[in-house]
């Protein structure tokens, strides 16, 4: 089983992008981290390491 603490600190990070630009919709905002193709088998650092380089955020601190 995946260790469910990884859960908050993502979606942490997804809202404070969001935040920064609310006209993207939830899938524009996740899809903009990689080429056209199939997401389903992303591990969930692999997403929060790409929402940070794509969004200008790779200084922040690992949080999964």
């Amino acid at each position: 089983m995946r260790d469910p603490k990884r859960i908050k600190p993502l979606l942490e990070l997804i809202e404070e992008i969001w935040i920064q630009i609310p006209d993207l919709r939830l899938c524009q905002l996740i899809g903009n981290c990689w080429e056209a193709g199939d997401h389903y088998y992303k591990e969930d650092d692999e997403l929060e390491k790409r929402l940070k380089e794509v969004y200008n955020l790779a200084d922040k601190k690992e949080t999964l």
